[in-house]
């Protein structure tokens, strides 16, 4: 770990420690609790923006196998408060979030029956647990929303949060930074800032750069111009090819779908095949290894990961031992000397293959049922407002990005996709429920008259 102090252009490869929860922490988590549950109590929306704050920052203790972090703690205070307010629960009851939720059931069922194959049962558990984390996220921030539709805090907040991932991301090229890549046989950071790491960072991005651009088209801001493009720039120095790709992927589908003037579009397109053309051949004059390009990157020392090649075939070699089942939920990485990866400990690099070899089958086939039916369901919507049709670019590019990476397996990209979905599907649901209800009031009126 690099301690506090200015270590500029500095690599140092980290290695995670379980720390154990302390009374200073504990403290902090309720107090962090209570601010949480009063934001919430005087407004819903507060409380789900309080949540979009904390998704990032983490702040892991562990109490035995599990850990405590700032999010979970704000999700109890949330959770808390809505239990006191007593709100309707009618947009949990609507169509579009029902299929949600059973994408999201169906997924805890295939963790459960991937267990009866598996050699570790703790990692099983631990997933089932993460994704009913996300269930109750996203049910949350529905509820919460639904009954306090006032999206200002939400966008204040998706603003704020933004700037801060992205600050301290950058501020990695002065404190040092846990990832780099050699690039004319000298070590460049790749920053990651607060989250887990620089792939991860990408994925966060992929998920507020979509929603900001959105947002902007509709309302024009300079400040909001800004922030899209320190996130821009906070994206292409993660040096994460298919981050960068897939955000250039959803930024194009939220201008298919806001209908921007052609001119916008023309100028997208340009900028994007200019600054692409820049970015290459800056990246050949400094000497980026040709590796770069390629899936056989070779990994760095001492970090106990592999290249794709490697992981990808070690996900096919597993899943074969057990091609229904799987070899069970967050075994992958344990399961690895198996197929001759020793000195390897990570996930498969791939959420497709990842699914494939801990869930067989099954779990693959509930992956990716619940990107298609996320993405159907945005598409088909009548509601067109900029958190709708961010999150429909955001999903379709986490679904593409996550052939080359397992961003879910990481709770800090995961809760805030679920989170900021959970919005999304409330602003829908807010529109089924106003029809249902006119109809409603409409039929007494016709049966009067």
């Amino acid at each position: 770990m690099i301690g506090i102090g200015l270590h500029p252009w500095t690599i140092t490869l980290r290695h995670d420690v379980a720390v154990p929860i302390d009374a200073a922490t504990g403290l902090l988590y309720a107090a962090t609790a209570a601010i949480v549950a009063a934001l919430a109590l005087r407004r819903p929306a507060y409380g789900v923006a309080a949540l979009i704050v904390l998704a990032p920052i983490g702040l892991a203790r562990y109490i035995g196998p599990t850990t405590i972090t700032l999010l979970k703690a704000g999700v109890v205070g949330l959770l808390l408060a809505l239990l006191v307010r007593r709100p309707d629960l009618s947009a949990l009851g609507t169509g579009v979030a029902r299929v949600v939720l059973a994408t999201l059931v169906g997924a805890e069922l295939a963790i459960a029956l991937s267990a009866t194959h598996a050699v570790y049962h703790a990692p099983v558990l631990r997933e089932f647990s993460k994704t009913l984390e996300y269930a109750v996220l996203f049910a949350a921030a529905v509820v919460a929303y639904a009954s306090d539709p006032d999206d200002r805090p939400f966008w204040l907040a998706l603003q704020i949060v933004t700037v801060l991932v992205c600050v301290t991301a950058l501020a990695q090229y002065v404190v040092g930074a846990n990832s780099g890549i050699f690039i004319g046989g000298r070590g460049v950071p790749r920053i990651a800032g607060v989250l887990e790491g620089p792939n991860q960072l990408a994925g966060w991005l992929e998920i507020v750069i979509p929603v900001l651009l959105a947002r902007n088209l509709l309302h024009r801001d300079g400040t909001l111009v800004g922030i899209v493009g320190l996130a821009a720039v906070t994206e292409v120095l993660t040096f994460s090819r298919a981050g960068i790709v897939a955000t250039v992927f959803a930024c194009a589908i939220v201008l298919i779908v806001m209908r921007t003037p052609r001119k916008v579009g023309i100028r997208f397109a340009l900028a994007t095949i200019v600054a692409t053309a820049i970015l290459a051949v800056v990246a050949v004059r400094a000497g980026l290894p040709p590796r770069y390009f390629s899936l056989d990157q070779v990994p760095q020392q001492a970090d106990h990961l592999g290249n794709r090649q490697m992981l990808w075939q070690a996900a096919l070699d597993l899943w074969k031992s057990s091609p229904i089942v799987g070899v069970g939920a967050g075994n992958y990485e344990f399961d690895l000397p198996r197929v001759g990866l020793t000195n390897v400990r990570t996930h498969a690099n791939s959420i497709y293959l990842q699914s494939l070899a801990e869930g067989g089958i099954v779990m693959c086939a509930v992956t990716v049922t619940m990107f298609v039916t996320i993405v159907v369901i945005l598409a088909r919507s009548a509601v067109r407002r900029p958190i709708v049709v961010g999150m429909l670019a955001a999903t379709a590019a986490l679904a593409a990005h996550q052939i080359f990476d397992d961003l879910f397996f990481f709770p800090k990209v995961g809760s805030m996709y679920w989170l900021t979905l959970g919005v999304a599907i409330a602003e829908i649901s807010a529109q089924t429920l106003f029809a249902r209800r006119r109809s409603r009031a409409l039929v007494p009126a016709v049966s009067a008259s």
